[in-house]
């Protein structure tokens, strides 16, 4: 059985980030694990959750079927989500996913 999930967004939010650049440089700065910790609460206020779509479902199938998969972790999903939702610009999941790769 599958373990990894998708994130969707539970309701509308703005196309603004939530955060600004300077607070995402900050969060940023800390270390894989205060990272993560941040992702996870801030999702959690902004009401994002863990489920799968039909549309993520099939684009893993085919990534599959081409041997294109790419793992991401549950920290790096929800920083997709985020961005997806409007809580974080794509700078933003950016800079947080490679810091918190390192």
């Amino acid at each position: 059985m599958e373990t990894v999930a998708f994130f969707e967004k539970t309701h509308k939010l703005s196309s603004r980030s939530r955060f600004s650049d300077a607070q995402i440089l900050g969060v940023a700065q800390g270390d894989k694990h205060s990272i993560a910790d941040w992702v996870s609460h801030a999702a959690s206020e902004q009401g994002i959750v863990l489920r799968r779509s039909t549309t993520d479902t099939f684009a893993r199938a085919v990534s599959r079927l081409s041997d294109g998969v790419v793992d991401l972790d549950p920290v790096e999903e929800t920083l997709v989500a985020m961005s997806r939702a409007g809580v974080i610009n794509a700078y933003q999941r950016g800079l947080l996913q490679v810091r918190y790769l390192r």
